[in-house]
């Protein structure tokens, strides 16, 4: 499919039908014919269905706003695209015309003020397209300029601690490692939404930086281990794809699991891509997080969506990174949305519902907010957060350690019964236990692992807050928790992150240990009344 001449020119009202029928080349890179019925060229993410999106405006309109449509896709990511068509189709089924200069109130209560946004700025750009011989007049935009824009009331997440929006606390960040170590352990978790998981955990750095990732970025030198990330939002030459980095720390035990998951993804694009590209040279700039196919949940093909989307450019890769082949925006917030519905994903506290993980910001919010606690000054709060000043980590230094540690104390009051750090079951004995009659899933004298699979965690301590974990009822879990207690003050003074962790193990041996008191008493007084 190429691009004709005739796609180029202005068309008339006569030639419109065929300029439409016209490929064109849309943001992505990939050309799109707008007549289709939906627009795709980015396999990886959602068509854009223009054909309710026009049904916005009188019927003589529509060909004009569906030319508009395929001028802007030349200029927005198509999920932008996705998003705006999805606004205009709500429109439509509301009965509201963007065209309408006696509606733009109406449609201004009915969107948020980003999406009112986003229509004005198409509104602007339709009528300034002289491509287009129909497009909305200068008394519409004028009109658009001058509505008082809908604001949002807006309180500061991080100063109040909002439980869905702003920092996480220590106890939901303990919930969130512990479930995720657990579940990548058991494959629950496949290893490249686990390490999007531990990335954004660890270094609190938007999405998009994330995905500008390669596996060379991950390096290890005569002063360790170090990661390479990229600068966002830069209004400068630095701006734009991988254009500026900044080297930070990484843990071994990190690179370790990336490295071993490259020799995977490696050893995939030498069979399902044989001959297409020198991989061993260029393995290096392969993304991290990857463009792939879009899966779809009705299909019966249940063999797995190759490692990356297919391309005649791999060879590209042997030269330097390629921004065609990094993973979309909504395919790492699918995954953290997947993650968040999964079973036995941690439950916060303090609203009773899983944890918020979508909200992007929040692993910033809590980064800032933890170096904040830990007396670093606001120079070094922005170095972490790729701030190029200091005014925007203010508000990190404004939320005092005292704080969150009330909120802290106030949630560990019978924090062993409230939160759910305990999810295995309670056996009788090993006969009823599953894998109760294989050796090696035997956990001392302590219980028996219910995994399929063999996993490294520090068994039995770490065990307790697996749901695989079957302590068995009359079991001495006392010394366990002894253990652990032990464990957590003899390190919690040079080490506050680490002794951290076991707060969780901690609280579910607890859990076990009240579960099996009330088990065991109950078992009495009906022996008793028996």
């Amino acid at each position: 499919m190429n691009i004709s001449l005739a796609a180029f020119e202005a068309p008339s009202a006569d030639e419109l039908d065929d300029w439409l029928d016209q490929p064109r080349l849309a943001k992505c890179g990939k050309l799109f014919i707008p007549s289709l019925p939906m627009w795709r060229p980015d396999k990886t993410y959602t068509s854009v269905n223009w054909q309710a999106a026009i049904a916005c405006v009188p019927f003589e309109w529509q060909r004009w706003l569906h030319a508009a449509l395929a001028y802007r896709m030349v200029e927005l990511e198509q999920s932008t695209m996705f998003n705006f068509a999805s606004m205009l189709s709500r429109a439509a089924e509301a009965g509201l015309s963007p065209l309408s200069e006696n509606q733009i109130i109406d449609l201004r209560d009915r969107f948020t003020v980003g999406e009112f946004s986003v229509l004005v700025s198409f509104m602007v750009f339709w009528h300034s397209c002289e491509s287009l011989e129909r497009r909305p007049d200068q008394a519409l935009i004028d009109a658009y300029a001058a509505m008082p824009r809908k604001t949002e009331s807006r309180r500061d997440v991080i100063l109040s601690l909002d439980p869905e929006e702003g920092p996480f606390t220590s106890d939901e960040q303990n919930a969130l490692h512990q479930w995720s170590h657990e579940a990548f352990c058991h494959g629950v978790l496949d290893p490249e939404r686990y390490l999007y998981l531990r990335l954004l955990m660890v270094y609190g750095q938007r999405g998009f930086q994330l995905r500008m990732c390669v596996f060379g970025d991950f390096i290890r030198t005569e002063q360790g281990y170090k990661i390479r990330l990229f600068w966002a939002k830069q209004r400068d030459d630095a701006g734009g794809f991988r254009k500026k980095y900044e080297t930070f720390n990484l843990d071994a035990d990190l690179y370790a699991t990336i490295e071993a998951y490259q020799s995977l993804v490696l050893a995939r694009l030498k069979l399902e891509y044989p001959d297409r590209a020198d991989w061993d040279r260029a393995i290096r700039n392969v993304p991290l997080f990857r463009r792939k196919l879009a899966s779809r949940p009705n299909s019966l093909n249940i063999s797995p969506l190759p490692v990356i989307i297919n391309s005649n450019d791999f060879n590209s890769l042997e030269k330097g990174p390629n921004s065609d082949f990094h993973a979309a925006s909504g395919s790492t917030f699918g995954w953290l949305a997947q993650m968040e519905k999964m079973d036995g994903f941690p439950v916060s506290s303090r609203t009773h519902e899983p944890l918020k993980i979508t909200r992007g910001h929040r692993f910033r919010h809590t980064l800032g907010t933890d170096l904040s606690n830990a007396g670093l000054d606001e120079w070094s709060i922005a170095h972490a957060l790729m701030h190029k000043k200091t005014t925007t980590v203010r508000k990190y230094r404004q939320v005092s350690a005292e704080l969150m540690s009330l909120i802290d104390a106030k949630m560990s009051d019978h924090l062993a019964v409230v939160v759910t750090a305990f999810s295995g079951t309670i056996v009788t004995d090993r006969e009823s236990a599953k894998n109760g009659f294989r050796a090696d899933r035997q956990i001392q004298d302590l219980a028996v692992c219910g995994a399929d699979t063999a996993c490294h965690l520090d068994a039995p301590l770490s065990c307790y807050g697996c749901r695989k974990f079957q302590p068995l009822l009359y079991a001495d879990h006392a010394a366990s928790l002894e253990r652990m207690e032990r464990y957590r003050a003899q390190v919690i003074d040079q080490d506050k992150i680490t002794g951290a962790i076991w707060d969780r193990a901690i609280l579910a041996c607890r859990k076990v240990i009240l579960d099996c008191r009330s088990l065991i008493s109950q078992s009495e007084t009906q022996g008793d009344d028996a």
